[in-house]
């Protein structure tokens, strides 16, 4: 009895072993991210999949708590480019870009609760956003067309890694 034992846990735990290091990817939830993804972009999503479960708290711009601007503020900043510390003021950033012309990487903006953006977001490919969340309080992944951002978006605007003014205007 014992040796059938010992056999199913040999088995068992060489299974283990073998599955650890089949893949280097990121387990996320909707998504899979290839760490080894040399594109800009997808480093950038790759950094902001490091924040996944960051406490929320408006207005702090640290590693340790932020919001929806703060979080994409390091992030981006973290590859050179100086956002400003509002989304409304981030909106001013980038090229305007269509809905269905979306790429990993891409910042969504919201209206939530005033009047113009004041959410923003990360596309993070395959229908799914990465953002700073005031409901959950946490960053996280949410669905790009779940209802309650959905009801909300205004535009979406694609930053190139070497730009650092702002464009002339919102549209």
């Amino acid at each position: 009895m014992k040796s059938i034992f010992i056999i199913f846990f040999l088995l068992f735990t060489s299974s283990l072993f073998a599955q650890s290091n089949v893949s280097s990817k990121i387990q996320a939830p909707y998504l899979i991210v290839d760490e080894t993804s040399s594109t800009p972009l997808h480093q950038v999503l790759a950094k902001a999949e490091e924040y996944l479960g960051t406490p929320y708290q408006f207005g702090n711009e640290n590693a340790k708590r932020t919001d929806c601007s703060g979080f994409t503020q390091q992030v981006f900043g973290q590859f050179g480019i100086e956002l400003p510390r509002s989304a409304s003021e981030q909106s001013k950033y980038g090229k305007k870009i269509d809905v269905k012309d979306l790429q990993v990487g891409d910042l969504l903006f919201y209206r939530t609760y005033k009047k113009g953006p004041s959410h923003v977001a990360i596309y993070a490919g395959n229908g799914q956003i990465i953002h700073a969340s005031y409901k959950a309080k946490r960053v996280q992944y949410d669905a790009f067309n779940k209802r309650y951002y959905k009801q909300r978006f205004l535009y979406a605007k694609r930053i190139a890694l070497n730009e650092l003014t702002p464009t002339e205007t919102q549209n």
